[in-house]
């Protein structure tokens, strides 16, 4: 039979009720207690016995709600730590500079975090047609996470391969496989930069504001004009001398029979700095003994990672390495009287030299420009050139269709860098130099497989600008934009064998090997806003 559960009696609720006041008046003894022990002076001793507690948790949530004091000052308020150590009789710390609404995440916050969650994700959102990975519309945070392992160019080339030519890979920001839309986007009056460049130095490379882009970007053409080139001639012929000088000297004082391990991209970024005229003996000392790349170090990677969450870069960048070269600018730049090399033509322009006092940039943008000749310029340069030794070693038969080639051009003893010469390699052309047999496009393969940036470079529909048409898609105002160089380039519908390196498919017409697209080919970016030493490399 059901029985109804036994009433509690009286009595023992009014023991219940007596057992619960004493707890109000014990947890309001103790917030008088607390308060009074955040008002203390730090240092000053207190005139009691540590407060102890037995084996307990006390919330911090029910210690606000029993809280009778307001400390002075309320920042300060003191909150309780209980050790949940498995002893009686633990003492009780006090940390007064933090609050209970720091320990528990307060529930408005949760709720807004919540709801703006659910917005990115539906329908609502202007950028809710276009298809993409759930995490990367609701957060770029995954974004930096792979960019920080190295692997993001591979890893837009799955989405595409997935999606398609369009994608969206955060909250308001697109990534497109297309070639057809590179004029409209990179080219004259296309987008302006998005903010993947914010807070950052005001390089030329990072400068989002087109005038003043120009007005920086003056004294990179002249640094790379056809005459200033010119004058490299002599000075890359000394450097290409001396990096083999270098090699053969590893590899004697190793003992030249059993042959000896070179990382050769340690050599290949030291010699792409001859831009500076020698100024950094890198190759001859075999390493950077005057640290002039030790201070940019740590920032390589951060600022990789902090281009899609760069709210947070301020945080985290410090002005030690900048301070470290503009140091360095002061003492090297009363050295280019007589190299003209790129560092001559910046520095040329703060000394007043050639341009007038109102438009002479500060020493602080030439360092900012120097510091980008050492990034975007010789890492660029090295990594160009470890590609393409690592492409010929991987393929036999083109590497020794290359040697006899150069073989036959050069016997021994003649001069390395004859221009004329190189210039009528057809196979050299075709893996390293580049030969413009497609109008005034320079085809490069090693380029071609790993371009400078793989990424590419964000472009943005700014706020207040209007709606962006491209082809049949409507990008809406606030939405970042970026072409990923490495997926068009290895796309097959522009490219025979997309993954495969063949040289030859830049001067043989005949297979089916060099039908491509040249379109689709941009390791040097495009428009007013492309790689500045172009010519160079």
């Amino acid at each position: 039979m059901w029985m109804c559960p036994p009433q509690r009696e009286s009595r023992g609720h009014f023991e219940d009720t007596a057992v619960l006041a004493a707890v109000r008046t014990a947890l309001f003894k103790m917030t008088e207690i607390l308060a009074e022990l955040s008002r203390t002076e730090p240092g000053v001793a207190l005139d009691h016995e540590p407060i102890t507690a037995p084996e307990t948790n006390l919330d911090a949530q029910m210690f606000r709600c029993f809280r009778p004091v307001n400390p002075d000052p309320p920042a300060q308020e003191p909150v309780c730590l209980w050790n949940r150590r498995r002893c009686s009789g633990q003492q009780l710390r006090i940390s007064p500079c933090v609050t209970p609404e720091l320990q528990l995440p307060h529930p408005y916050g949760t709720f807004l975090v919540l709801f703006t969650l659910a917005y990115k994700l539906s329908p609502l959102h202007p950028l809710a047609k276009y298809p993409g990975p759930i995490i990367a519309k609701s957060s770029k945070w995954w974004a930096a996470y792979v960019s920080g392992q190295g692997d993001l160019h591979r890893h837009y080339q799955s989405l595409h391969d997935r999606y398609g030519d369009v994608v969206r890979v955060g909250p308001n920001e697109l990534s497109i496989r297309d070639p057809s839309f590179i004029p409209a986007v990179l080219g004259q009056g296309g987008l302006p930069k998005g903010p993947y460049w914010d807070n950052r130095p005001g390089s030329v490379v990072s400068q989002r504001d087109p005038v003043k882009h120009l007005h920086q970007r003056k004294p990179w053409n002249r640094a790379f004009s056809s005459a200033a080139v010119k004058e490299y001639e002599d000075m890359a012929a000394k450097r290409t001398k001396q990096l083999i000088g270098c090699l053969e000297g590893v590899v004697h004082q190793s003992g030249g029979n059993k042959g000896v391990v070179l990382d050769m991209a340690s050599w290949f970024n030291y010699f792409s700095l001859f831009s500076f005229g020698g100024g950094f003996e890198l190759m001859k000392a075999g390493g950077d003994n005057d640290g002039l790349r030790a201070p940019f170090q740590p920032f390589f990677r951060i600022r990789a990672i902090m281009g899609h969450i760069s709210y947070i870069l301020p945080l985290l960048l410090s002005t030690t390495g900048r301070k470290c070269f503009v140091q360095r600018v002061h003492a090297f730049s009363r050295e280019r009287v007589v190299k003209k090399d790129l560092f001559y033509h910046l520095s040329r322009l703060q000394s007043g030299e050639a341009m007038p006092e109102d438009e002479r940039p500060s020493l602080t943008d030439v360092a900012k420009d120097g510091s980008l000749a050492i990034v975007a310029g010789a890492d660029t340069t090295s990594g160009a050139l470890t590609a393409t030794l690592y492409y010929l070693l991987c393929n036999p038969i083109a590497y020794d269709r290359l040697r006899a080639e150069v073989n036959a051009a050069f016997p021994t003893g003649e001069e390395l860098l004859d221009v004329t010469k190189i210039s009528q390699m057809e196979w050299l052309n075709g893996c390293i130099a580049g030969k413009p047999n497609f109008g005034s496009l320079h085809s490069n393969e090693s380029l071609r497989l790993q371009p400078p940036i793989p990424s590419g470079s964000q472009r943005s529909v700014n706020k207040g600008a209007g709606e962006k048409v491209l082809g049949i898609w409507v990008i809406p105002e606030g939405t970042q934009v970026t072409l990923r160089t490495y997926t068009i380039q290895r796309d097959s519908r522009h490219f025979h064998s997309p993954e495969t390196f063949l040289p030859e498919r830049w001067f043989s017409t005949d297979s089916p090997a060099g039908e491509h697209n040249p379109a689709a080919f941009v390791p040097f970016s495009y428009g007013p806003a492309n790689c500045a030493g172009k010519n160079l490399a």
